[in-house]
């Protein structure tokens, strides 16, 4: 009897990284671009590694490819520029439409921070940044974000492809095969032994 494919679609193929890493990447990149949610910049990318992993893992089941933390902390890397790309775009933008760089702000918040442990160095690159102009703010901006980003969204992937891991079906049993199986050659019996005549 015999048995037709589980499913005829599944081919093994590793599905694009790219969509899951454009979907997640850019819309929680947006979203820790704006004023409310940008103190949470680490979380956001990691939280978007974490997403496109899910996403990913999704297509794997599809087209029964592997799936594991390896692979997602490839696909966090991916998301992770995303991410920061568009972070920085929108963060840049607001920072520069809502008056741009405030140095008493920073100054502020350089002394109630106790990870500081040289306020000369910090209060240099406040000057700096004062003098420098909005470009250098920006520029600035786009490094940590992307930076940020691609760190920790990798280790959201991570954490995404160990949970979501995708393992293969077996070889011998993941799918029927249509061919038929191969019939062993059969040799052919001896032939008989000559009979002559009798010795009288």
């Amino acid at each position: 009897m015999n048995r037709e494919p589980k499913e005829e679609n599944m081919d093994h193929k590793a599905p694009s990284m790219m969509t899951p890493a454009l979907i997640a990447g850019g819309a929680l990149g947006f979203l820790s671009g704006l004023p409310v949610s940008s103190c949470a910049c680490c979380l956001w990318a990691a939280a978007a590694g974490f997403l496109a992993a899910f996403l990913y893992s999704k297509s794997c089941k599809t087209t029964a490819a592997p799936f594991d933390g390896g692979k997602g902390a490839v696909l966090g890397l991916l998301t992770g520029a995303v991410f920061g790309v568009v972070g920085a775009v929108i963060g840049s933008v607001i920072t520069l439409l809502t008056g741009g760089f405030d140095p008493e702000a920073m100054r502020e918040g350089i002394e109630s921070n106790p990870m500081v442990t040289d306020p000369e160095a910090a209060e240099q690159f406040i000057d700096m940044m004062e003098s420098s102009g909005p470009l250098l703010l920006v520029l600035v901006i786009a490094l940590i974000w992307i930076v940020a980003g691609v760190v920790f969204a990798a280790v959201g992937g991570l954490i995404g492809g160990s949970v979501f891991k995708v393992m293969p079906p077996p070889a011998a049993g993941g799918e029927w095969s249509t061919e038929p199986a191969a019939v062993p050659p059969v040799n052919d019996p001896p032939p008989p032994p000559a009979v002559g005549p009798s010795d009288s």
